[in-house]
This record gives structure tokens, sequence and C-alpha cells, in this order.
């Protein structure tokens, strides 16, 4: 399995701000449509709940310290070994998110799907 980190970033490395993305890029997020259709992805809890629901046609992994959150529409785990242990019979996995999920991918991912963001912006949230 190929593990891929999917990311738009900003000049000044922000990914985003009060649980958002900090700009609104059409074609990215056709491109993030695109890729990650049908595909296992894995993320944090916020991540999880900043989508108004679970993105269609693709599994969600989330990955979160939290043994009591049970969302709908989701696979919780508790290490990034878990998550990639349920991704492992599939050809390729993304990890979408956030920062500290990031943080754990990087050691591991085989590439980095990244859309540079030409713009700086204010942000609470950024790329490791």
């Amino acid at each position: 399995m190929k593990l891929s980190l999917i990311v738009a970033m900003s000049r000044n490395g922000v990914i985003g701000l009060d649980n958002r993305l900090p700009w609104h890029l059409s074609e990215d997020l056709k491109y993030f449509k695109s890729v990650t259709m049908g595909k296992p992805i894995i993320m944090g809890r916020k991540t999880f709940q900043s989508f108004p629901k679970p993105l269609p046609n693709r599994v969600h992994i989330v990955i979160t310290r939290n043994t009591n959150y049970h969302p709908e529409g989701a696979i919780i785990v508790h290490s990034m070994t878990e998550a990639l242990e349920l991704s492992k019979d599939d050809d390729q996995a993304f990890i979408i998110g956030g920062g500290e999920i990031y943080k754990l991918g990087m050691k591991i991912a085989d590439k980095i799907e990244l859309t540079r963001v030409n713009s700086s912006f204010e942000a609470d949230t950024f790329f490791p």
C-alpha cells in the first residue's frame, strides 16, 4: 500500500483556521475529490468534525485519543498503526490532516500531494 499526505498549504505554512480551510479553491477541491475517491482517508477528530457529513465513497479512518468518540460514518482508531492496519489491503491511502496527524504521517508517507496557496493567512494550524 502507498501512503500519501494530501494538503493545501499557504506561503506561510497555514493549513487551517478555526477547524476549516481559510480559502476556497474550487480546482483544489476537485483534485482532492478525484484522487481520494474510493480510497481510505486518515484524519484526526477535528478534521472529521469539520465536514458537514462524511465524504462519499471513501472510508473515513479517524485517529483520536478520545475513547468515547463514536461518530456515524467513521472508523475510530487510537493510533497511526491501527489506521494503517485498516488500510493495508488498499493500494493507496491518504492522510488528510490535521497538523498532528500530518506530523505522524511525515515519517512514513511515500509522497506528499501538495497544493501551494500563493498567499499568507492568519491561522491556528500549520503544516509540520
